[in-house]
């Protein structure tokens, strides 16, 4: 066939001919409502075996569905039947082509030619990995037989934007990326390009251009995608491990069993700085410290793009404060408070880590929808930062610029264009793949000039990643567990993530840990036999997930009996049974406890989720009836020991004063039950530390460790303003002593900080060593403290380490009055512990800031003596002039001359009126940018380019 390759789908093989290539592949899967175990016999090209479909079944919805091994533009299905008639079939059958299973979107336009025996279904080529032939209920009343199916999928001849064939220059790829872009943009339509940018569980390809796909899944704490693959703690306890190297390691084996599963891009990490613990999305977040979740989110970064690897960064930016804790409700954040908290995390990824995509975010920048954000997506992301990969869209993002969300464009043609306009790439949703929207891009309604640059982004990584020659992705086959998925060395990985992110905070009278002797231990509550994994969690294998009733009972002896009750549900009010809970409390020597959150796979459908995504919560008092179960329990007498299964945290006042002691295993992973009673039995020693500040009450939300200095007071009537626990809390069963801080300020500005700890106790433990700073007095309100640095270190029973630690100037600045960075010489604070220091919430607050028990951390004063800023000086580079249009290029020079790096703008005035958008720049001392700005080459009128400060004339 001239215009179009056959492919014999079949159990076998699948034989694909082209004209520049041959290559042969498998069915991926097939599937069926009914009948399923001879679903196969429709592609095994054996006309005497088949499926069937009994006349029982017609009366109700029935379907097949199969997976092609190269996805394409399917155009015909042959189909040898028996028992249906061509009219029959015709009025009976939905065919759907679709390249995301989870969405078939509408039935294609058919029509049926042959006979009853041999029909061929032909309809317009559509882009697809899956078929899915549905047959409609009550339609057919006799039973019929599908013997064998093969498809037909179109290839078109390529032509350029004139019509003419093309030699197709960019799969040259000894071609410079640039040109290998427009050489492709040349031939593509506009419906090639809404093709390209549209989102269908990662990005579809365009087989008659050989555009590849790139195949992605969430990755948050594992390979979300299919079942079987390994399941590690959820981001908020990787951000409670304060241990960079744990989290490459860890992003390493997720990234090892992506590879297996032949996919590329990664919808992770979530770089979200996570102010407010009603926030359903805590859970997916590295905590509430920008230089936490810095550190933490670019191990994660750098472990899986080790591997060839694409990350997404995600959600940029300011997700994480939504106002009340109510998900993408936003909260007005400044661009003083953006830069100095919410964009950090983004910005240091995007420097370091070269990341080839982002995904933005649900809520607003300086009152403009993320979706719509020039200045966040263009100038800030991409001129200041230097990313150069594609933007992904949140899902819906796009689509909630109109009357859905934000009110901000009258239809999707208007979001559309908006979002284009900003740059956004690649739509999660439905606007970029909407009728209409295609329909506008064909006839001029589509700004074509953004389309084109939104397709340069996607196509140069693709390029520059070389995707064309090589590309790894595959369709996923959802009912496969892939080689390497959850091998031993994975548990174990998985497992002692778990031990290293499990924060102690009581433990009096040094109850645990617990000797393995005991006679009688209660193990309560509604996760104890029911560990949570957290959101974005593959559908579970029997027996995956190990519980913390599994730990124990793995862990102690014969003579020791374990009860256990479920006491209540986590949401259910009606499944309680407390009397049964404490008869076995009562019964026991020590209870041990699991509250806290429901939030599973999303395969599971039968439960009330209280945290992930779009899951907030508004009290922070434990769901359903387990606080109540908890009183009912600690009322007995018995000593109780609280495990939080939680993504978040809880108000757990009370809990702190009845129970004996008190473990945060946060959403552990699969491991985390044998994780816990590694620590519960003192064969783990607990390291972990709070990556978020616990409140008394929910009252005193938000409530962060970094604040500012307040005006009046900080306590309320009715509440004091302290915490119950503090950001980088965590106890341990051995004791941790500073001491000799040295501090020293260098030639070149940078401060050396060095310190001394030592394990005073009789076990060995791991301290995390916290660098906090203080800038005293400034031209500015600053911080009462923030975090710099931190070191997870290992120590024996006696022995000491020297922590050691390096300021930059850049790291001790900040944004003065004119929002210019800026090192300000002065006093500082320098604090080095294991927790955030203390304080008293009263006047004079940052004189109070440090450790009152001077053995837990050690402060110090810094007079710092050198001053850094920025200097930028502007300079007309060169002027080309266009031969071919009425236009010339004007080079504008921008040099910081200063001692710091810092941002600017650039804007073009002509005649005294501001002409398009400015064009911002970040860079360091003594580096250069240069610009470039288009005019008309006949215009006689005066031109000015200015910066904050400096203005230069043409």
């Amino acid at each position: 066939m001239k215009n179009k390759m056959k492919w014999m789908l079949a159990v076998g093989l699948l034989s694909c001919s082209v004209a520049m290539a041959q290559q042969q592949s498998d069915i991926l899967s097939v599937s069926a409502s009914a009948n399923a175990e001879n679903a196969a016999l429709a592609f095994d090209k054996n006309v005497k075996t088949m499926w069937t479909l009994p006349s029982q079944a017609l009366k109700a919805e029935q379907w097949l569905m199969f997976t092609i091994q190269q996805p394409g533009d399917v155009c015909e299905l042959d189909l040898q039947m028996q028992g249906i008639s061509r009219s029959e079939l015709k009025d009976a059958l939905d065919i759907f082509v679709t390249y995301d299973p989870m969405n078939l979107g509408t039935p294609v336009n058919y029509q049926v030619e042959g006979n009853d025996k041999q029909m061929k279904v032909k309809f317009t080529p559509k882009y697809g990995a899956h078929v899915k032939l549905n047959f409609k209920p009550g339609k057919v009343d006799k039973p019929f037989s599908l013997k064998e199916i093969s498809v037909l999928v179109a290839e078109k001849v390529l032509t350029d934007s004139k019509g003419k064939v093309t030699d197709r220059r960019y799969m040259d790829a000894s071609l410079p990326v640039e040109e290998r872009v427009e050489s492709l943009l040349a031939v593509m339509t506009p419906e090639d390009k809404m093709e390209l940018i549209r989102e269908g569980w990662g990005i579809p390809g365009i087989p008659h251009l050989y555009v590849p796909p790139i195949t992605k899944v969430e990755a948050v704490h594992g390979f979300s995608y299919g079942s079987g693959a390994t399941i590690f703690p959820q981001a908020l306890a990787m951000g409670a491990t304060w241990n960079r190297k744990l989290t490459e390691e860890v992003a390493m084996v997720i990234g090892d069993e992506t590879v297996a599963a032949n996919t590329k891009q990664a919808w992770s990490p979530v770089l979200d700085v996570a102010q407010d613990a009603r926030w359903g999305r805590c859970e997916e977040t590295f905590g509430e410290d920008p230089v936490l979740v810095s550190q933490i989110g670019g191990a994660w970064i750098k472990g899986y793009q080790s591997r060839g690897l694409f990350t997404t960064p995600k959600h940029f930016g300011g997700h994480g404060a939504p106002l009340g804790g109510r998900d993408s409700h936003d909260i007005g954040l400044s661009e003083r408070e953006m830069r100095e908290v919410h964009l950090v995390p983004f910005r240091y990824a995007i420097r370091n880590y070269d990341c080839q995509s982002l995904m933005m975010a649900y809520s607003d920048y300086m009152g403009i929808p993320v979706a719509g954000s020039k200045e966040l997506l263009q100038q800030i992301l991409r001129q200041e930062w230097g990313f150069n990969g594609f933007i992904v869209s949140d899902c819906g993002a796009i689509g909630n610029l109109t009357a859905r969300k934000h009110y901000t464009a009258k239809d999707k043609i208007e979001a559309a264009n908006q979002a284009l306009a900003a740059g956004i790439a690649t739509n999660c949703g439905d606007t970029y793949n909407n009728k209409e929207v295609i329909q506008a891009a064909k006839d001029g309604r589509i700004d074509m000039e953004n389309l084109d640059n939104v397709c340069r982004t996607m196509l140069s990584t693709m390029f520059r990643n070389e995707l064309f020659e090589k590309n790894p992705c595959k369709p996923l086959d959802w009912k496969k567990i892939y080689p390497g998925w959850n091998s031993d060395s994975h548990k174990e990985m998985a497992r002692q993530a778990a031990r290293e992110s499990i924060v102690m905070l009581e433990n009096k009278d040094n109850l645990l840990p617990l000797a393995k002797t005991l006679r009688t231990i209660a193990v309560l509550g509604p996760g104890a036999d029911d560990l949570q994994p957290g959101d974005y969690t593959p559908k579970l294998q029997p027996g995956q997930l190990k519980s913390v009733l599994t730990g124990i009972k793995e862990a102690v002896g014969k003579q020791t009996k374990v009860l256990y009750e479920q006491g209540c549900d986590f949401t259910n009010p009606d499944a309680t049974n407390i009397s049964k809970a404490v008869k076995a409390a009562s019964q026991s020597d020590v209870v041990v406890m699991v509250l806290g959150d429901c939030s599973t796979s999303e395969a599971t459908t039968d439960v009330r989720k209280t945290c992930g995504e779009n899951n907030d919560w508004a009290t922070l008092i434990l769901p359903g009836k387990q606080q109540e179960l908890l009183e009912a329990v600690c009322a007995t007498g018995k000593p109780v020991i609280l495990i939080l299964q939680a993504g978040r945290p809880y108000d757990i006042l009370k809990a702190s004063e009845m129970c004996k002691a008190i473990l945060v295993n946060w959403l552990p992973g699969q491991e985390g039950g044998p994780a816990m009673a590694d620590v519960l039995f003192g064969d783990y020693n607990p390291g972990g530390r709070l990556p978020m500040t616990f409140p008394r009450h929910v009252g005193q939300l938000p409530l962060y460790y970094n604040f500012k200095t307040s005006g009046r007071r900080y306590e309320y009537v009715d509440m004091e303003f302290y915490p119950l626990y503090r950001f980088g809390f965590g106890l341990s069963y051995t004791s941790f002593e500073y001491s000799d801080l040295k501090i020293k300020e260098q030639p070149n500005g940078n401060v050396t900080v060095l310190a001394t700890v030592k394990n005073v106790g009789s076990r060995a433990g791991d301290e995390v060593a916290q660098l906090y700073v203080t800038d005293m007095y400034a031209s500015v309100k600053t911080r009462v403290m923030e975090l710099k640095d931190f070191d997870r270190v290992h120590l024996q029973p006696g022995e000491s380490k020297t922590v050691s630690f390096e300021l930059t100037p850049y790291d001790i600045s900040l944004l003065n009055d004119h929002m210019d960075r800026v090192v300000e010489k002065g006093e500082f604070k320098i604090c080095v512990g294991g927790m955030s220091p203390d304080y008293k919430a009263n006047n004079e607050i940052k004189h109070s800031v440090g450790f009152s028990d001077k053995k837990k951390g050690v402060s110090g004063m810094l007079n710092y003596t050198h001053e850094f800023g920025a200097n930028f000086n502007l300079s007309i580079s060169k002027v080309e002039e266009n031969l071919t249009k009425n236009q010339k290029t004007v080079w504008v020079s921008v040099k910081n001359e200063g001692s710091l790096m810092d941002i600017g703008k650039v804007e073009m005035f002509i005649d005294g009126i501001k002409i398009g958008d400015a064009i911002h720049y970040e860079l360091g001392a003594g580096e250069e940018k240069l610009i470039p700005f288009k005019l008309n080459k006949d215009s006689k009128q005066p031109v000015a380019f200015t910066t904050k400060y400096k203005m230069v004339a043409l």
